[in-house]
């Protein structure tokens, strides 16, 4: 191949297809393993020994009736959600200012891309973006939700749960824990899809970024070398 033939090839629509293409192959494929071992051995993952450990302490705070520091520690949480929706909303409404704004980040693509998008590509690609905050958002405000729910739960008496507190609060209070965890989760795939603005190459680097985020954000390290040994 000469050399003039190579920037031909390299901003061919083939090119721009199969980076997105394998970007979304490995995010989908490292998804399903993760889900596959969330449900077989949910202690390797953070997730799956949270949801453990937060039952425990739904035990400890019941059995201890310390409901002071049970409703410190919600708050804790519902602080923590309160930030990250907000977060997840301002952005995802700036956002969606800078795609009906006329912003020219078709030129950054341009001058930083080896396969460049056009203006209409970029503005659908941020209104995608947008909907990964809102989605965050969604998730940290039903994390709210079971947050404030659990914060009434913990101090009923038992005669109100039918034998059943302690799972009952915990679900309700896992529920939150999960939604926390989804809300983070799309912060985090907001990375390649930042990347993706600029171009198709940049974005499957920005997968390899978030794969490696979401690793250690997911799997226990511990448990991967004792699982190994």
């Amino acid at each position: 191949m000469s050399p003039d033939a190579l920037p031909a090839t390299l901003a061919s629509p083939s090119l721009f297809w199969i980076a997105d293409g394998l970007g979304v192959a490995l995010l989908i494929g490292y998804h399903l393993y993760l889900r596959r071992v969330f449900r077989r051995q949910p202690e390797r993952t953070y997730r799956g020994r949270s949801n453990r450990l937060r039952r425990a302490w739904v035990e400890t705070m019941r059995a201890s009736g310390n409901g002071i520091l049970a409703i410190q520690t919600l708050r804790n949480w519902v602080m923590s959600a309160t930030l990250f929706a907000s977060t997840a909303m301002l952005i995802g409404l700036g956002v969606i200012g800078k795609a009906f704004d006329g912003v020219d980040l078709a030129g950054l693509s341009q001058a930083l891309s080896l396969v460049p998008s056009g203006a209409a590509l970029v503005r659908i690609k941020l209104l995608l973006l947008a909907a990964i905050f809102f989605g965050a958002f969604l998730h940290f405000a039903l994390a709210l939700r079971y947050y404030n729910h659990t914060g009434f739960l913990i101090n009923l008496p038992a005669g109100h749960f039918d034998g059943l507190e302690v799972a009952s609060i915990a679900d309700t209070l896992n529920h939150a824990g999960g939604h926390y965890h989804h809300g983070t989760r799309l912060f985090l795939l907001a990375v390649p899809g930042v990347l993706w603005l600029i171009g198709p190459d940049w974005f499957l680097g920005g997968v390899f970024v978030a794969l490696f985020l979401l690793y250690r954000f997911d799997f226990r390290i511990d448990q991967e070398h004792d699982h190994a040994a």
